[in-house]
């Protein structure tokens, strides 16, 4: 038995017909400004606790001053990827106190290395 509905329009009838899928929750103008918000420093904000916005930070920041109900961090790191910011970790070190350290380091940079160490 055949469809009728691949009987009256042939074999276009049978491809999907795509509508977009869900409307966004978070309209464009809300997106520009995460992102904008995204490339600026938290001190440009008042917060003085730490100086770079890691993802969840930066979550928390936008449910208190923007009109945002609420939002994953992976939907703000969507956002922030198609609005062409590349998100990265910050990594952190620490520094010697040792007064000596500058010239251990170099002793050990200057140290006989191994014939395969070079290669």
């Amino acid at each position: 038995m055949r469809s009728t509905r691949s009987t009256s329009g042939g074999f276009d009838a049978l491809d999907p017909k795509w509508s977009g899928g869900r409307p966004r929750k978070i309209g464009e103008y809300l997106r520009e400004q995460i992102c904008l918000i995204a490339r600026t420093s938290p001190a440009d904000w008042g917060i003085t606790a730490f100086s770079t916005w890691s993802l969840a930070k930066l979550r928390d920041h936008l449910v208190n001053q923007l009109s945002v109900m609420s939002i994953s961090i992976e939907t703000v790191q969507r956002i922030l990827r198609e609005g062409g910011i590349s998100w990265q970790t910050t990594t952190t070190w620490k520094t010697s106190t040792d007064p000596d350290f500058i010239v251990a380091l170099v002793d050990y940079l200057n140290a006989d290395r191994p014939a395969w160490w070079n290669t």
